[in-house]
């Protein structure tokens, strides 16, 4: 785990891991769409998965299609 980043931030290249949550893929890259902690998981199956998760208190604000 790393510490938080920008959003925005350039994490790696999308052959090198799988994007998660909190991550996005454009031009083949893995970019983060949060600011928060870096999380790197290995899947059995293959590539790692990145993620990118909050801070407790900054989940107060609704997730993309959240009822509110």
């Amino acid at each position: 785990e790393q510490p938080p980043g920008p959003v925005g931030e350039r994490l790696c290249s999308a052959e090198e891991a799988t994007a998660g949550s909190g991550t996005y893929t454009r031009h083949g890259f893995i970019f983060s769409s949060l600011a928060g902690c870096l999380e790197r998981r290995s899947e059995d199956s293959g590539l790692p998965v990145v993620s990118v998760v909050r801070d407790a208190e900054s989940q107060l604000l609704p997730d993309v299609g959240a009822v509110v």
